[in-house]
């Protein structure tokens, strides 16, 4: 992993050795206020750590000590081109401040960056393609305008920044990020901006963010789709599971089924999900565990023994197993008891 300067937003630090952190945006005017916290709510449920809140009029200000005094986590505020909030903001008490500089004139940044030194306020450069000049190429566009504005903060000894260098691409974007890491050590926050929706739009935030966690690039990361902001959330802490950056919930492996399956794997599966949910709240250490739930012999034991325990269908019985060995043969409608029986054996002796 990329070792880079540690920054505090809030009652968190990212950067050097912290996990990577997890951020949601709101998606309602800040000033509907019900709508707002009920967004807030439904991400912090879901695992977000940090919330972005627009910030695109005076009123908007207003609602930050509201929200700093219910909820327990940094809030950021996401300014564009009125630089006045920003300044607002950071007296109302918001933990960071986002800005772009590419609509934001520097003699108003000056003001910005002096603001956030006497409060000690960190201050994210979030730049996006689309607010910059593309002279020849996306990526070195990109790059060349982050080295003129992160110069300027450096010039006016502003150093607790935060980086991000989103596109709606997912090569131009890890090309970005490539580039800005090797050259300097300021955390970076991640990200496909405008992903879009479905399918399509997670495998871009998964590739995108991804490929560059797995590089060891990355401190902070925001999915960007079109849907509800806790689904974002959700994609996000399966992005760091399943790289096993974090570690949030039970690793359950599960075959994708074919002809040779004669259970019905769906249906077992979806009860063990569903027992396993319960268990959670009594042990939490069972989020260590991996959990193999497997259609057949063939992807039984043999290749779900890297799974802590796990049960395999066979022809109208399934074996469970524990380390790739079997301990028993049961009926399909015992199985999952049996199951979660051993599961709380195994959780009594790790």
């Amino acid at each position: 992993m990329r070792k880079t300067k540690i920054v505090k937003i809030g009652n968190l630090f990212i950067g050097g050795d912290n996990p990577v952190i997890i951020q949601g945006m709101t998606k309602v005017p800040t000033s509907n206020i019900l709508s707002l916290k009920k967004q807030i709510s439904n991400m912090i449920k879901e695992g977000a750590e940090m919330v972005r809140i627009s910030v695109i009029e005076e009123k908007d200000v207003n609602i930050i000590p509201i929200l700093k005094k219910e909820f327990d986590i940094p809030f950021i505020a996401d300014i564009h081109f009125n630089w006045k909030l920003a300044v607002l903001s950071i007296n109302k008490g918001i933990d960071k401040v986002r800005i772009n500089p590419g609509n934001i004139e520097k003699k108003y940044l000056k003001e910005i960056i002096r603001v956030a030194k006497e409060f000690n306020i960190p201050i994210r450069i979030g730049l996006n393609s689309g607010s910059i000049k593309i002279k020849d190429d996306i990526v070195s566009s990109m790059v060349k305008f982050a080295d003129e504005i992160i110069k300027f903060f450096e010039d006016n000894n502003f150093f607790s920044l935060v980086i991000s260098m989103k596109t709606p691409y997912v090569k131009e974007t890890i090309e970005c990020y490539r580039k800005i890491s090797e050259k300097y050590n300021y955390p970076l926050h991640l990200g496909v901006t405008e992903a879009g929706s479905d399918y399509l739009g997670i495998s871009k935030s998964v590739l995108g963010i991804g490929i560059l966690l797995n590089e060891g690039i990355g401190d902070t990361i925001r999915v960007s789709l079109t849907a509800p902001p806790e689904e974002e959330i959700k994609v996000a802490k399966s992005i760091l599971q399943a790289l096993n950056l974090r570690i949030f919930e039970p690793e359950i492996i599960s075959c994708p089924t074919c002809g040779r399956i004669k259970v019905n794997l769906n249906k077992i599966l979806e009860k063990v999900k569903k027992e396993i949910k319960k268990i959670e709240k009594e042990h939490p250490k069972v989020k260590n565990l991996k959990i193999a739930v497997m259609g057949c012999s063939v992807n039984g034991p043999g290749e779900a023994k890297q799974a802590d325990i796990g049960i395999a269908g066979g022809d109208k019985k399934w074996v469970l197993f524990r380390k790739g060995e079997i301990i028993g043969t049961y009926p399909e409608e015992k199985i999952v008891e049996k199951l979660i029986e051993n599961i709380y054996t195994f959780l009594s002796i790790v």
